[in-house]
């Protein structure tokens, strides 16, 4: 069977696939491609994904050194991972390459749940922190005024005037030392922490100085008693008051104990708070926070209490929302994903407007972006494979030592027709005609004669030539099969039941050169 040909060109596996890949795993059969096909396109789709999940959690970790916390322990290389996927891809084990991302996806996926976790307990306590400055403030303002009044309530009212002005004076020296640090608004930055953590030191170092200054006014005032004492040679003089006697009969106000009701609405929305700060940037969070200090100072605590439920509602409000956009951005990540196998191809400028659609964070229909991602990478599939098909047979034929006239470049894509031969061939050569997505070629051997009269050595001549093609006619059907594109017979004819068509020297096409190897394409 060795006349003229039509075969029916099919990709065994999808262009995304690279030739490369192919010619490895070629000779494991077409149920072996096919599946590694599959593989190989999802191991890109999980590929992405883990990047996508790595720079989630590369933000998260930046978000945590910014608060103070160690993430020594959240670390991992995505190139490790997909060097280490991409060579068992190509030594045929494409399961096991999609195990090992889908593996490193659960892991990073359960680093970021732990990460955000620490991260929301971090929030709480830098909010309970930030909270607790203002009154710790006051506190430390009430105990500086005591000292003085500590002062005025132990000293004798018989002592020498001079003498119970010189302590006043001290008191109120030691009153007027001590300062709080300036009112502070909150401020999940790196800069926030610190100043929160130098406030708290002002502050810790200010409580130290006034329990100091109270013992020394004390000393002080011991002091002069006992010299008093001397000085009137043991005479009777009032006892000065101690500080323990005077703590005893004026105790530190309490401090007024919230309602059951108002504490349970206080942790519940520091809970929202904290949950808030791990979905978003800082910014609504800050705007809460300190409505949240403004509602504390209502002196009011049935007004306090309804507006802090009312805060309660809007923050839970603002959570819903970002949890709302946290599910569209996910969605979003999944078409990116769906598209990572058509990277360097069309679908790359339609993927880039996503990538913008989806760090301006405004929600939008994404099914018009599904359904404009669908055609392109239609489109694109149809274009790569026809491609493909283009290059396996040029490849295929130049493989074989064929050379080609100038037409034929261009001739395969515009559905044209060409003709090939061999060197030194000047009196046969083969003619190949596609259609337009290459899905069809027909083959024909031709003869360049001066006349068309048959003799019995010429017709054995052309049998002779036919049969030589019917063997490269195989062989390239396997290079073809080779490259992930099966050739299936649809019309083959007997040798001599169709005489070889014979074309005038004078029709002869122009000085056939020989082709370079087409080069090959990322996902061609």
């Amino acid at each position: 069977m060795s006349g003229p040909k039509c075969v029916v060109v099919a990709p065994i596996a999808p262009a995304l696939i690279p030739v490369a890949l192919l010619i490895g795993v070629g000779a494991l059969g077409a149920v072996a491609l096919a599946t590694l096909a599959s593989r190989y396109l999802e191991q890109r789709r999980l590929l992405e994904t883990l990047r996508q999940q790595r720079d989630h959690l590369d933000g998260l970790l930046a978000r945590m050194r910014g608060l103070g916390i160690d993430t020594d322990g959240l670390q991992s290389t995505v190139d490790v991972i997909m060097h280490q996927a991409d060579t068992l891809t190509k030594e045929g084990k494409a399961d096991e390459a999609v195990a090992l991302v889908a593996s490193e996806i659960t892991g990073i996926d359960n680093q970021r749940r732990a990460a955000e976790d620490r991260l929301e307990r971090r929030v709480a306590d830098l909010q309970r922190r930030f909270h607790a400055l203002p009154a710790r403030a006051v506190e430390l303002r009430r105990n500086a005024e005591r000292i003085e009044t500590f002062a005025r309530v132990a000293l004798p009212g018989d002592w020498p005037a001079a003498e119970r002005e010189r302590l006043l004076a001290r008191a109120r020296e030691a009153r007027a030392s001590v300062s709080a640090p300036p009112a502070l608004a909150a401020d999940l930055s790196a800069e926030g922490v610190e100043q929160l953590e130098a406030a708290e030191s002002q502050l810790a170092s200010a409580e130290r100085s006034v329990a100091a200054l109270q013992r020394a006014l004390e000393d002080e005032i011991n002091a002069t008693q006992k010299r008093l004492m001397v000085d009137r040679l043991g005479l009777g003089s009032a006892r000065a008051v101690s500080l323990a006697e005077f703590l005893a009969k004026h105790p530190r106000p309490a401090a007024a104990a919230a309602e059951a009701d108002e504490d349970r609405v206080l942790q519940k929305l520091d809970g929202l708070l904290a949950k808030m700060a791990v979905l978003q940037d800082t910014g609504g969070w800050a705007d809460l926070m300190r409505r949240v200090e403004t509602v504390r100072a209502e002196e009011d605590v049935s007004r306090r209490r309804t507006l802090y439920e009312s805060l309660v509602l809007e923050a839970s409000r603002r959570l819903k929302d970002l949890r709302a956009v946290e599910q569209w951005l996910a969605e979003v990540d999944a078409l990116l994903a769906e598209s990572a196998p058509y990277a360097g191809t069309a679908v790359d400028a339609v993927v880039a407007e996503l990538r913008e659609v989806r760090r301006a964070g405004r929600v939008t229909a994404l099914e018009p972006w599904k359904q404009r991602l669908a055609e392109t990478q239609q489109r694109e599939l149809a274009r790569l494979e026809r491609e493909r098909k283009r290059r396996a047979i040029l490849e295929s034929l130049t493989e074989l030592g064929y050379e080609t006239n100038e037409g034929m470049e261009t001739a395969l894509v515009q559905a044209g027709k060409l003709v090939v031969r061999k060197p030194g061939e000047s009196d046969y050569a083969v003619e190949v005609v596609a259609n337009n997505d290459l899905s069809m070629l027909q083959t024909a051997m031709v003869r360049y004669a001066d006349t068309e009269e048959m003799t019995e050595q010429q017709r054995l001549r052309d049998h002779e030539r036919e049969e030589a093609w019917c063997a490269d006619h195989a062989r390239i059907r396997e290079k073809m099969a080779a490259r992930g594109l099966s050739a299936k017979f649809k019309m083959q004819m007997p040798a001599g039941s169709h005489p070889v068509r014979v074309v005038k020297r004078d029709q002869t096409a122009p000085v056939a050169r020989a082709v370079a190897k087409p080069g090959l394409k990322q996902g061609a």
